[in-house]
Parts: structure tokens; sequence; C-alpha cells
């Protein structure tokens, strides 16, 4: 009977299916287990590389003075604040090379694996590399040209103007030393500009310059007849007679512009009237006083706004012609005689009197890679003067430049040097008129006057059909076609041309004024208009970020 019953177990077929199912059924959880698991940690590689390539990219961003040790720390406590710390999170100690700077980051994380126990494991590590590299560093020469005109000392919104160009120029020259997109041998001249520039008196016997008064425009305002007669050969021989009455009073270090076209061109001088002529503001007929004074000559009353000599009282054998306005101006002896001498400020046009009228900026900063140097000329900047864009362009252009007087830039057809100009302004050019009946109808100028004293006009620094100025608001036009030729030339050299209008509400630029620097820079997306101090320093921020750029390499 039991063996029967053993025969029959055997024999039947009733739940094999069962049977078989759950045998099958093993392996397919474990695949089924095992994708679950694999989803997790690919979920979890994915953000761990986003994380990375975040974390890399932050460290290229930082200074290049920064220390290993540093970057170690900075990348664990980026990669922390994106994981989290309840992965398992491991950051290995990063890899770093210089010229050009690379940043390899290597980090691991841990998946949990709620199916694992087939193979008799409860966690999956995964791992992720990511690298940041700067582009190869690029040498550039970079030519900050900034406004220091009168209207800087306005208020900008929060500060004057001229703080936040201070902010503004400091934090730009940071930025370029710091940013390992730049190489090290990057150079940045600064142009501080108003009515003129200042060039500095230390190229005062340059090669460059009429030190014996060789050209034509060396006496237009005084005879030089008279002068040869009173020993000056040039005018550095009457400034020096100025210097021993007032230390202020000898050259300031700027210069009158030069002949058009060499006035909107690069190159050094070709003959005695490309030479550099040092700005000398004749004394103005009148009693020497601090403010606009009255000159009678004959029955004509003129009226003056740079008298420093008295013309009515000089001694007997160098008076005046008391019926010639233009012949007390065109007077040489009167400098050797210096009688009445004043050297106080105007009080009407705010900027002292004297032979450097309209020499009013900082010395410009020729290429260097100091910004200790750099920093310390920004720091000094002060606001005085009218407002002369070209002089200004034109500088900060000479200072880039492989051939012109400093001759400091490198080549225009070097592959590894970028030149760039930064052109700031917060005005339009103006070449003031006098308002009241003058012989010279304007003020001094880098061109001279309306009518020199000589007779001639500044016709010959102007292009033709801009010229036979009357009034100031021609002025501006003929100026501010010199100083859009002056930037289409300089393009056409390889300059890459930023602009930026600095133009609050309470002293907004006009339309002439945006339409000029919008046509000078380089394209559209490189002239900027900055409507407060905040907007200002933003401007000089967006332009150096764009010039160096970062990526990720892997």
């Amino acid at each position: 009977m039991p063996l029967a019953r053993l025969r029959r177990f055997w024999s039947h077929r009733d739940g094999n299916v069962a049977i078989i199912f759950a045998l099958a059924s093993l392996p397919l959880l474990g695949f089924a287990g095992a994708a679950v698991d694999y989803g997790l940690a690919t979920r979890l590689r994915t953000k761990l590389q986003a994380a990375a390539d975040a974390s890399t990219l932050m460290l290229c961003q930082t200074a290049s003075t920064t220390t290993n040790t540093v970057l170690n720390a900075q990348a664990l406590v980026s990669m922390t604040s994106y994981m989290g710390s309840s992965v398992g999170l491991t950051v290995n100690p990063l890899t770093i090379t210089a010229s050009p700077r690379k940043i390899l980051l290597t980090a691991g994380a841990t998946a949990p694996m709620f199916f694992g126990g087939f193979l008799n494991r409860t966690s999956n590590g995964v791992s992720v590399q990511s690298q940041c590299a700067s582009p190869m560093p690029k040498t550039f020469e970079i030519a900050l040209v900034l406004d220091t005109t009168g209207s800087m000392a306005n208020s900008g919104g929060s500060g004057s103007k001229l703080s936040a160009a201070q902010t503004a120029a400091s934090n730009f020259i940071d930025y370029v030393k710091n940013n390992s997109a730049f190489s090290a041998d990057t150079r940045i001249s600064i142009v501080p500009f108003a009515a003129s520039v200042n060039v500095g008196t230390s190229y005062a016997s340059s090669s460059w310059v009429d030190t014996t008064g060789a050209s034509t425009y060396h006496w237009t305002n005084v005879d030089k007849t008279l002068a040869k007669a009173a020993g000056f050969t040039s005018r550095f021989s009457i400034f020096s007679l100025l210097s021993a009455k007032y230390a202020a009073w000898a050259w300031g270090g700027c210069f009158e512009t030069l002949p058009f076209p060499d006035n909107t061109k690069d190159g050094t001088p070709s003959s005695s009237d490309t030479l550099y002529v040092p700005l000398f503001a004749p004394d103005e007929p009148g009693n020497g006083s601090i403010n606009r004074v009255a000159f009678k000559a004959g029955s004509t009353t003129y009226y003056s706004y740079n008298s420093y000599i008295d013309d009515t009282t000089s001694i007997a054998t160098c008076k005046a012609s008391p019926t010639s306005f233009q012949a007390a101006e065109n007077s040489a002896c009167k400098y050797v005689a210096l009688s009445g001498a004043s050297s106080t400020t105007s009080s009407d046009v705010g900027i002292p009197n004297g032979p450097n009228f309209m020499c009013t900026s900082k010395p410009l900063q020729r290429l260097t890679t100091s910004a200790a140097t750099l920093k310390s000329l920004v720091s000094s900047l002060v606001a005085s003067g009218a407002t002369n864009i070209h002089e200004g362009f034109m500088w900060g252009w000479r200072t880039l430049s492989p051939k012109s007087v400093f001759a400091d830039g490198g080549a225009y057809n070097a592959t590894t040097t970028n030149k760039v100009i930064i052109l700031m302004t917060d005005g339009a050019n103006s070449w003031t008129d006098n308002p009241y009946n003058n012989y010279n109808q304007t003020l001094y100028f880098p061109m001279g006057y309306f009518l020199n004293a000589d007779g001639t006009t500044p016709d010959n620094r102007l292009p033709t059909g801009y010229r036979n100025l009357t009034n100031a608001s021609d002025a501006r036009t003929a100026l501010d076609q010199l100083t859009l030729l002056s930037c289409t030339n300089a393009q056409a050299a390889g300059i890459s041309i930023y602009t930026i209008g600095f133009s609050v509400s309470s002293d907004p630029i006009d339309t002439q004024g945006t339409t000029l620097l919008a046509n000078c820079a380089s394209s559209p997306s490189q002239a900027y208009i900055a409507n407060t101090s905040d907007d200002l320093i933003a401007a000089f921020s967006k332009i150096a970020s764009s010039i160096g750029s970062l990526r990720i390499s892997q």
C-alpha cells in the first residue's frame, strides 16, 4: 500500500506550473531589481557630473594667485553644496596644471542597492571626472581713455561721476590682472583727458617734439620776429622765463593738435609741421586779473578770460599798442617783463590762468603691467576743464601704437596680441567760445583760437567741409568728424574699440553725442550707455568679462 501511494505521487501532475513559475521568477526578480538599482546609480552619476562641471568652472574663475590648498577646499565645499552629505561623496585631490591653467576634478558617490542581496552587495559606487581650462592666456594691450572734465565732478546717482569712474577703472584693472584668461604680460595704459591730454613733461626734448620753433604752428600767437628779438628760440624758452616767476607756469606737458589728416592717423613725424608743438596759451590782453577782463584798443573794448600779464602797465620798451588787441597778444617781450603777472585760478572759467590754460588733466600712463602704478593714477584723477574726445582718443591710440611717438605697442599683425581701446566720456566735444567781444572769438584750445593773433585759423587741422568755424556748434561738428575718422582708422589698424557714454538724467548726453559713441565702437554690442554710477561700474565689468572667457575642456 505505501508503495502504491508513492507511485501515484510520482505520477501526479497537478501544481507543476506553480512550482516551475516560482523557480523561474527568481532570475526575473533579479533582473528587475538590477534595473531599479542601475537607474538610481545613473541618476546619481548624472547629478554628480553636473556638480563636478559647475564646480570646476567655478574653480577656473578664481584668481590665478589662489593656492592649491584653497582650491581643494573650495572644490569640497562646492561639491557638497550640490550633492549633500548623504551620498557617500568623495572628492579626490585636484590635479592642477598651469600655462594654460587646467583643473581636473575627480569625485565619487554611493548609490544604495535595494536588490543587491542577490549579488551580496548593498551599494553601488559611481565616479566622474571634469576638467576646466582657461583659454590659452591672451596678451592684451588695453588703453583706458577716461573723461576727467569738469562735469565729471557732478553727481552720478551715488557719489560723483568721477568717483564711479575711478571705481570702475580700478575694478577693471583688478579683473585683468587676476583673471587667468589674461596673460601676465597683458599691459594697460591710462589716458585721462579734458580739453587736452597731458602727456608728461619728461618729453620736452624728445625727437618728435618741436623744440626749435620749426613748425608753422609754433608762433601762431607770439610774433616770431619779436620772439627771436627777445631771445626766444621756441615756446619752451618762454616757459622757462615764466616758470621763474611761478613754478606752475613751467610747461605742463600738453601738446597742440597735429594738422589734418595726421591728427587722425598713426605714425611718427615726417616733416616740421608734423612735430608735436607744446601747448602754450598766450597771455590775452588785459591787466592780469583772475576774472574776465576788459582791454580797450582805440574805441573798441575786448574781453579776455586768460589775461595773466598786465599789458597796460608794461615797461615803456614793451608796452602794448593801445590801438590793437592783436599786437598786444602777439607781443613777445611782455614775457620778459612779466608786469603784474597773476597765477590765481580764474573764477569765471574755474581753471588756472596762465600758459597752461586748458591743460588740466593728470599725465597719462604708458603701457605697463603694474596694477599698483595704474591704480595710483586712477585714484589721483581730478575733474576739470572742457571736453575734447578726439585728443583723448588719439593719445589712447598712440599708447598702443608700435610706430607712433612711444612705439610701445606690439606689431599690428601679431597673432598673440590683441589691442583694445575703452573710451569713456560723460559729454560731447566742446570748444568753448567767448560770449563777449573778443578778437580770438573762443577760449584757447589745442587748435589755438578760431582766429589766432597772426591771423591764422584752425582750418589746416580740420577735415575739408568742416572748416571756417564761426560758432561752438560748428566746432563740435568738426571735432566729431575728427573723432569718427580717428575711430575708423584705428579699427582699420586692428584695434577693437569699446565706448561708454556716462549719461545721467541730470546731465544727459544728447543724441549727437550718443550717435558719435555708437559709430566709434567696433560693433553695436561694444557701445554702452550708463545712466547711473552703478551702470558705469557694470559696463566696465561686462567689457572686462567679454574680453576674456572660460570653457569646460572635458
